[in-house]
């Protein structure tokens, strides 16, 4: 009997230099795209780094690397699932058909990603070049619609808005910071480290000219997370640098006029005051206070099975019909509260699933913070940074009930971790 070569898998066919070229490549791209794609590129081209990984994965040799999987990553990879099952079957349940894929989708891709880390091995530097230049891009493009076009808060591309765009520049420059443990352990430790430097005081600079000042609450918790990992092993110089610079771009964003900074933080007080005083002027701090209280309300009437997206809409404008709340507050469609968004809709599913979203991947990386190689410390503050970041996001905007946040968030759990398993 003839043997049947009309299909030989690539991996058959191509070299073995030339498919590790290729492999390589393809992983670098992916890399570049995710640092990039967040806020210099429309978000969606972020569905390239699960295509770029998989296919890279494709050009991979027989066998896995490092006995993928692990337990770790099979609960991270569970978690993902089960967050992405939760947000399509609640609304199934409800009702409503099938709009919870809509959300859904993000958490699967980034399982298919961390997958490809079973064939891939690669070196972080081109996760951290992508990072850096997108922390230099969104500065540079925050300055631009603030001095050029002249607008009051720098937005990003559409559908972002400025809290998106503030909050992920506030990211990707804490990121880029993270990076130091990892570039100061390099020969090149100079341009690498001023590279990252530069892109994370940018990204900082993005997010104060979106005047996001949700952000800006956790941003002691962000800093403690970086003084564990890099903070200790730097000589007093870099400390006093690196804490001088800080200080001055942050008083330097505050004392400019034009930044609006500072009047960004006195309205947010000021309307707290008023608040607090029994004052009727809705502003966006009592909206959210009033957001809320609803939802709250509303969690405790069904707090098992929640209200479903359409429910919790409607249930929200016949409290404004009844005069409980401010009938302005019917147009939201998201609580403004990551937590409360999922557990009024979603009931308590959404709110275990949401939770185990968060605390699994700190869970992963913060026991990486402080110690190891700077490669694997680089990558652990990183890993610790996302959730953190995401859980202050969270505290007053419903990020993750954004397609394009869920994404963002589960793809760099993904591939932190993924390099984090790798780095020596």
């Amino acid at each position: 009997m003839m043997e049947d070569n009309s299909y030989r898998p690539i991996v058959g066919v191509m070299p073995r230099d030339l498919r590790m070229q290729c492999q390589a490549w393809l992983a670098a791209t992916a890399m570049l795209v995710l640092g990039a794609a967040m806020l210099v590129l429309p978000w969606n081209t972020l569905v390239a780094v699960p295509v770029l990984m998989l296919a890279a994965a494709c050009l991979g040799e027989e066998g896995q690397l490092d006995g993928f999987p692990r337990r770790e990553d099979l609960l991270l990879m569970a978690v993902l699932m089960f967050h992405g099952m939760v947000w399509l079957a609640v609304p199934l349940a409800h009702g409503e058909g099938l709009v919870g894929l809509y959300d859904a989708w993000p958490l699967w891709l980034a399982v298919a990603t961390l997958t490809a880390f079973a064939k891939v091995r690669m070196t972080p530097a081109w996760l951290w070049a992508g990072l850096a230049l997108g922390g230099l891009g969104a500065g540079g493009w925050a300055l631009w619609q603030r001095v050029y076009e002249g607008l009051a808060r720098a937005h990003g591309h559409e559908p972002f808005h400025a809290i998106l765009f503030g909050n992920l520049g506030l990211l990707t420059g804490l990121l880029c910071l993270g990076g130091l443990s990892w570039s100061f352990a390099r020969q090149e430790r100079w341009p690498w480290s001023l590279l990252l430097i530069a892109g994370g005081l940018a990204g900082l600079v993005a997010s104060a000219l979106s005047g996001s000042r949700g952000g800006w609450i956790g941003l002691p918790l962000a800093i403690w997370v970086l003084y564990r990992g890099h903070g200790r092993r730097l000589t007093l110089g870099w400390r006093v640098v690196l804490t001088v610079a800080l200080l001055a771009l942050v008083g330097g964003l505050y004392a400019t006029p034009q930044t609006q900074v500072a009047q960004r933080v006195d309205n947010a007080v000021s309307s707290l005051r008023l608040y607090m005083a029994g004052d009727d002027e809705m502003t966006s701090v009592s909206a959210r206070l009033d957001m809320w209280k609803g939802a709250s309300e509303l969690i405790a009437e069904r707090p098992l099975s929640g209200w479903g997206e359409r429910g919790y809409q409607t249930a929200m404008r016949e409290r404004g019909a009844e005069g409980e709340q401010d009938p302005k507050l019917g147009r939201f469609w998201h609580t403004h509260n990551d937590v409360l968004d999922a557990w009024v809709k979603r009931g308590l599913p959404g709110l275990i699933a949401l939770l185990a979203l968060y605390a699994t991947p700190l869970w992963l990386f913060a026991r990486g913070v402080g110690v190891g190689s700077g490669e694997r410390r680089a990558l652990a503050v990183a890993g610790t940074l996302v959730p953190v970041t995401f859980i202050d996001f969270g505290l007053t905007y419903s990020f993750l009930a954004y397609p394009a946040g869920g994404l963002i968030y589960a793809l760099l759990i993904a591939v932190l971790w993924g390099l984090y398993r790798q780095a020596r």
